[in-house]
């Protein structure tokens, strides 16, 4: 964060808490057009019809769904694929290909033009070339990356106007990426002399109880004799530490200087402290230049036996993310990724990958905020494809400026603990011949050797052999449970971490019976019930999974097992937009595999992982729902995901007995051979060691019981499910009381009976209607085959729910009104300040 001042005021009497910052934000009075105008880089072109927009903003997802929006013809050898496939729904089925036109007006006076001023793009989607007053500045192809110009030539006082072409192509990406200026844009003020944008990298070298040292690299723009004042403030605002010192400055110059910090409040996963360095630059007592960095103390080491923070031995409980936000698409909005973060957080989470891209700005800051490590990752793509026009396409000209630009201007983030330079990447079958690898690494180790870098290698023993896997410093795979063992007894000074797992396939309340389970025979870990469900709506037993994938309970057997493995990053946290596997013909539009839906409802494995992670909560949680008529007089499984030590059954007082969980000292899978995976989808036997399970239950109208007890046998919980009545009413929660101008609410919305039951089949339509302080933004319920416009106010109910979002817009209440049938539901809770 940069803030700058103009006033004039002495060294002794300075407090750079009240320097005012010179950074304003350009959200509002956008135009935008689809079309692509050839003049409208002009000065004075007429775009008075165009659309009015905010900023960030999506210009994709308000669109309608079509499967024909970007066709891809591709071979994906993950999926064991040996010729192309046509995939429909891979970038989510919306409009994304095509040319976008942003234009504004920003005003600027003759005394700012006597500094210097500053455009800069926190990201843009994609192949984004700006102009100001009709004059080309420059181009920027990734559509990920921040990125800024020094635009003071361009400028004039009064009205300046700023125009932004963006161009997305067909096969582009393997998921949705958004289209438009879908992160801030901002312009910043500075003096001619000023510390460099990005310019600061404060690291703690040494850290004990009593002290800690903060090393501060600076880099500095100007000309002559200044004074450099620098100030530590702790978490609780508090000034601890002040220096000065006299600066001469002939252009570009870099500065180091170190401070001790007595009795170090440390960053840490439960106690997040965050310091902050203000810099200043003064000429004869007179404030030129500010810069405000926030900082955390805290150690990161990478062992054999694992990965310490702050000295303590932490496994990591991660999960990847991708960047959208389901329904309102990539726009970012900071509240909804703190929705996001807190549902991780009880679930367990510890840590996020950033998949496969970097993330906003303000995502890394809630990282830092909530106690959350973080793996930055740079590229999907690097000399070789995967798609026909994606990252490779740029590599060979922007990846040293994309990734040396992630560094820069992520580096000051505690909870950034290694650098990703690939996903994936297609070098890998090829042993990386123009060795790529360390040509990135170097770029790393340059900016910044405090932290750890890392790839995820889906080909583990390619990238073993070829010696990709070592020349990082740390070693990810994606989907090997069962070599890790392997993996260390053939490279025993192999540092490694899970970086993708899973791949178990569900939607939200749907179960498929009978329930089968594999007997490990299947080539690839294909599931018997891959391609069964021709409604595209795969159940919650966790059985169904892609042909790279597994159940959950495999990759938490197989951590528990090799104690070495870091840990692992499930894929993903939360459903997505695009990717649909394996239902790659004209049938969906949106991911199976988190553990909780595209618009943030829980599915039953959340509670799986939230049982194994959150070591604070209690978790005594049953499936199936109880309202199964086609099943009744017939056998089913029931199953609880738990943290008691045993836990018995009732079905309407009748007692099936107490189950406990069933863990094998060695998990059956584990390959005896490095390159042989042994496959295989779910079996009973993992599954019974992470639940407790009942396989025969006669399924019958009325009330399912499960009740937890502690390991001396007493009654500790119970909780229940019930087979609700007739639809009753509209259930409306808002997520919070209270939000800001131009934030966004969520509600969540249930069918329910008269006594308050969720009626999991409700699929009818409802219609909403907002007014108050707030506008309609967008809805969604979670199933992936939904095709109804994300931005039109009419939602079909998606097992009994769905979800409702809308951005405020002036001070006051929202009212909230849907209606469905002779159901309705209102609410009037959330306040706009």
């Amino acid at each position: 964060m940069k803030k700058y001042a103009s006033i004039i005021i002495l060294i002794c009497t300075i407090n750079l808490l009240t320097a005012q910052s010179r950074t304003v934000e350009i959200l509002k009075d956008w135009k935008f057009s689809n079309y692509d105008y050839g003049a409208a880089f002009q000065e004075n072109f007429d775009d008075a019809e165009w659309e009015n927009v905010t900023v960030p903003h999506d210009w994709a997802v308000k669109e309608d769904f079509n499967f024909t929006h970007d066709i891809q013809l591709t071979m994906v050898i993950q999926d064991g694929e040996t010729k192309p496939k046509y995939r429909t729904g891979r970038t989510g089925a919306l409009p994304y290909v095509g040319i976008g036109w942003y234009r504004t007006k920003h005003t600027i006076s003759a005394a700012d033009l006597e500094e210097k001023v500053q455009l800069m793009f926190d990201g843009a989607m994609s192949n984004a070339k700006v102009y100001v007053n009709g004059t080309y500045v420059g181009e920027r192809p990734f559509g990920y990356i921040s990125f800024y110009f020094d635009i003071t030539k361009f400028l004039k006082p009064g009205d300046n106007t700023i125009a932004v072409r963006l161009e997305n192509f067909n096969s582009q990406s393997r998921w949705y990426p958004g289209a438009g200026l879908y992160r801030k844009v901002s312009i910043t003020k500075m003096n001619k002399t000023h510390i460099k944008t990005w310019g600061t990298f404060v690291s703690t070298p040494q850290i004990t109880k009593k002290h800690a040292l903060v090393h501060l690299d600076l880099e500095v723009l100007g000309e002559g004799d200044y004074t450099l004042l620098n100030e530590i403030i702790d978490p609780n605002g508090k000034q601890i530490t002040q220096s000065s010192k006299s600066i001469s400055l002939n252009g570009e110059e870099k500065l180091s200087e170190d401070f001790k910090v007595t009795k170090p409040q440390l960053w840490d996963i439960k106690t997040p402290h965050l310091y902050k360095l203000k810099t200043s630059i003064l000429k004869n007592g007179n404030l030129v230049d500010s810069y405000i960095t926030n900082f955390g103390i805290r150690s990161i080491r990478f062992e054999l036996d694992g990965f310490y923070l702050n000295d303590k031995k932490t496994r990591f409980k991660g999960v990847n993310m991708h960047h959208d936000f389901g329904p309102v698409g990539a726009a970012f909005h900071k509240e909804l990724f703190v929705r996001q973060m807190k549902k991780m957080k009880d679930m367990g989470v510890n840590a996020i990958r950033f998949s496969h891209n970097p993330p906003a700005p303000e995502a890394l800051d809630i990282c830092d905020e909530m106690g959350i490590l973080a793996i930055d990752e740079a590229f999907d793509e690097w000399q070789l494809g995967k798609v026909l026009n994606g990252y490779s396409k740029q590599f060979d000209l922007w990846a040293k400026k994309d990734l040396s630009d992630m560094i820069l201007r992520d580096r000051n983030h505690p909870s950034i603990i290694m650098w990703s330079i690939g996903n994936e990447i297609m070098e890998q079958y090829k042993h990386d011949p123009n060795n790529i690898t360390a040509y990135l690494n170097d770029i790393v180790k340059t900016l910044d050797s405090t932290r750890a870098t890392t790839a995820g290698f889906n080909s583990a023993n390619n990238a073993l052999e070829s010696g990709m896997a070592a020349t990082v410093d740390v070693a990810g795979f994606n989907y090997k449970p069962g070599i890790y063992h392997k993996i260390r007894e053939h490279y025993p000074n192999l540092k490694f971490y899970a970086s993708e797992t899973g791949g178990a396939l569900s939607t939200r309340n749907s179960y498929k019976f009978p329930v089968v389970f594999d007997t490990l025979q299947n080539k690839r870990g294909t599931s018997v019930n891959t391609e069964l469900y021709a409604d595209g709506q795969p159940g919650n037993y966790e059985n169904t999974n892609v042909p790279w994938g597994y159940a959950p309970y495999k990759e938490l057997a197989s951590q528990e097992y090799n104690d070495f493995v870091y840990g692992d990053f499930i894929w993903t946290g939360y459903d997505y937009l695009g990717e649909p596997s394996p239902y790659h013909t004209a049938k969906s539009r949106s991911s199976y595999f988190a553990p909780v839906d595209m618009v943030g409802l829980e599915k039953d494995k959340f509670y799986l992982y939230k049982s194994e992670w959150n070591e604070d909560a209690e978790v005594l949680h049953v499936f199936p729902h109880w309202s199964l008529p086609e099943m009744a007089g017939k056998e089913i499984p029931v199953v609880c995901y738990t943290t008691y030590d045993k836990a018995e059954l009732f079905v309407n007082g009748k007692s099936y007995g107490i189950k406990t969980k069933e863990k094998p000292l060695v998990p059956e899978f584990l390959a005896k051979d490095i390159k042989k995976e042994a496959s295989g989808g779910t079996t009973m036997a993992q599954l019974k060691a992470y639940a407790m399970v009942w396989e025969h239950v006669v399924y019958e109208p009325g009330e399912v019981k499960v009740v937890g007890y502690n390991k001396k046998g007493k009654k500790v919980a119970e909780t229940k499910r019930v087979t609700p009545g007739k639809p009753h009413h509209i259930h409306i929660k808002n997520e919070v009381q209270k939000i800001n101008d131009g934030e966004v609410a969520v509600y969540v919305v249930s069918v329910v009976d008269k006594d308050g039951n969720l009626n999991p089949h409700y699929n009818k339509t409802m219609s909403i209607e907002v007014s108050g302080a707030a506008q309609f933004l967008a809805s969604g319920n979670g199933d992936p085959t939904n095709v109804q416009n994300l931005s039109k106010p009419t939602r079909d109910f998606f097992n009994g729910q769905a979800v409702i979002y809308v951005q405020s817009k002036s001070k006051g209440a929202i009212l909230l009104k849907t209606v469905s049938g002779e159901l309705e539901g209102t609410n009037t809770a959330v306040i706009v300040n």
